[in-house]
């Protein structure tokens, strides 16, 4: 995994896009619960001095999944996409 602070910076910023969606749009309080869980695993997952990969791509690539089914979520997964992307980190939410 590329440990670079953009990296890590972009991945935040996608979580943070995907909470945002999933708590301003049309998603139900079970989705809504899923993705809180998703976003605060990630959120400590990445104030560990040395984040797994391993681990932030199991949780990134769960978010992405969570939201792929909502049309308005699209562009939160995309960045979310890009970001792992970034980071090295495998993407494997499209399967």
């Amino acid at each position: 995994m590329h440990r670079t602070r953009p990296a890590m910076n972009n991945i935040r910023e996608a979580v943070q896009a995907a909470k945002q969606i999933a708590h301003n749009g049309s998603f139900d309080g079970c989705d809504i619960s899923e993705i809180d869980e998703l976003t605060e695993a990630v959120d400590r997952e990445l104030v560990r001095p040395r984040p797994n990969g391993l681990t932030l791509a199991t949780y990134l690539n769960s978010l992405a999944r969570s939201l792929r089914s909502h049309p308005p979520a699209r562009k939160a997964v995309m960045q979310l996409d890009a970001a792992m992307r970034e980071a090295g980190l495998t993407t494997d939410w499209e399967h």
